[in-house]
């Protein structure tokens, strides 16, 4: 059962995030070949899990708050997927289930199986990690109490180019694994329970400096925001092909770095960025405009291409959307509706699992009963070269509106330039006074 639910959700996953995401960035390996507990920041509420099933390839048994599994339908559904449930102090007075809980994942551990904790037990739009709590170290330690040898657990980093658009990309950074042999080296040594106090405080320092390491940490969404803008701008800079978008990693190291040399409060360390930017705004132009430059060759190359796509997958397209309307819509009202950050694509993807599943059931209803599953299939297909055909269309309109908008700015584009050279070069400066 384990496997076919790996496998399946999965493929899910990588359909989900097709519809969220313009781009899912992987770097590192989860080596989920043995007893693997994953930790994970919790920046984007349940968008989190799907990102980390995304990377993974398949689904590992996620610890959940005890509070998901109040309903009975509901709680038979999460035991279906694996899903085991943590009695947090915040839910309950009581939290003497744990125990079970914590034997049920070191026992899915002993089988080999991988598991999956969000160790700050709660979803934060800070961008910052919160405190990480005691769970995971204490998981990692009953395991190896029961025996589970070959251990690991890996942290992994989720950064999201823009939490709140449909086109953004997202980043999933895997960072250096603890091994068993970390944990019998701590300097609390015997014996290995989660009863040891002192080695459960220490195991969890260990989790929360190697996740720090690879998730965000800005303290807010504006100096996430800031950071990230300033980062491209000085990784455009060594970009010579239009229309080519920086990897996510360089910009994440490069505005991780440009956040930790700067104090929040210190906006005159980026005074001639600033200046760049207001430039830009009052231009009605965007970096990634200017940056490289795009020439009519390059419009006519990346048109071409997109358009020969389009062509091909259009029939199948055109049937996804009409199969899928009334689920899309749906699911564009409720991202609408929501207004935090950090519960929008939550919102957007429990709106997602349920319409899109209805839609295909009364698509198979009423259709004749020997091709159902030719309905259903149909529907499914679409709805993916609808996400593709959509994606190809909205590159295509950019592309067109990034080049009209330089032919029709062409002669601010030389001030442009120079005010972006000064702002590199501040950008490297306070680099390099990070690296000294």
């Amino acid at each position: 059962m384990y496997r076919v639910r790996w496998w399946i959700a999965g493929i899910v996953a990588r359909v989900v995030t097709l519809i969220l995401f313009r781009g899912v960035e992987v770097t590192g390996s989860a080596d989920h070949d043995g007893p693997r507990l994953i930790v994970a920041n919790h920046f984007g509420g349940l968008v989190d899990a799907i990102v980390v099933i995304r990377a993974l390839g398949g689904l590992p048994h996620i610890v959940a708050k005890s509070t998901l599994f109040s309903s009975l339908p509901l709680r038979l559904l999460l035991k279906l997927l694996g899903v085991v449930p943590v009695y947090r102090q915040a839910d309950t007075s009581d939290t003497s289930q744990n125990t079970s809980s914590f034997d049920e994942v070191a026992k899915a551990l002993k089988k080999g199986e991988s598991v999956l904790i969000f160790p700050e037990g709660t979803v934060t739009d800070t961008q910052e990690l919160q405190k990480v709590r005691t769970g995971a170290a204490r998981m990692a330690l009953r395991a190896v109490e029961i025996g589970v040898t070959n251990l690991e657990i890996v942290p992994l980093g989720i950064t999201y180019e823009d939490k709140v658009s449909s086109r953004a990309r997202v980043l999933v950074e895997i960072g250096d694994h603890i091994t068993d042999a970390d944990i019998t080296s701590l300097p609390a040594g015997e014996p290995l329970t989660e009863s040891h106090r002192e080695l459960v405080e220490q195991l969890t320092e260990m989790i929360r400096s190697r996740l720090a390491a690879v998730a965000p940490d800005y303290g807010s969404l504006v100096r996430e925001r800031t950071m990230m803008l300033a980062a491209s701008i000085h990784v455009r800079s060594r970009m010579t092909k239009a229309f080519d978008e920086p990897a996510m990693s360089d910009l994440r190291a490069v505005a991780q770095q440009l956040a930790l040399a700067t104090d929040p409060g210190d906006d005159t360390r980026f005074a001639e960025t600033g200046a760049y930017q207001l430039a830009l705004s009052a231009s009605g132009l965007e970096d990634h405009q200017i940056q490289p430059a795009p020439r009519t060759r390059d419009l006519a190359r990346i048109a071409v291409r997109k358009a020969l796509i389009v062509l091909v997958i259009t029939p199948l397209a055109l049937i996804g959307l009409v199969s899928n309307l009334i689920a899309i819509l749906l699911v564009v009202a409720v991202g609408a509706f929501v207004k935090e950050p950090v519960s929008k694509g939550t919102a957007r993807v429990i709106a997602g699992l349920v319409a899109f599943p209805l839609t295909w059931v009364a698509a198979a209803l009423t259709t004749d009963p020997n091709y159902w599953w030719l309905a259903i299939a149909l529907a499914l297909v679409g709805l993916v070269f609808l996400v593709i055909g959509a994606a190809q269309v909205i590159d295509l309109f950019e592309a067109m509106t990034t080049w009209w908008a330089v032919r029709n700015h062409i002669a601010l584009l030389p001030d442009l330039h120079d005010m972006r050279d000064e702002a590199d070069r501040e950008l490297r400066s306070i680099l390099s006074a990070r690296l000294d």
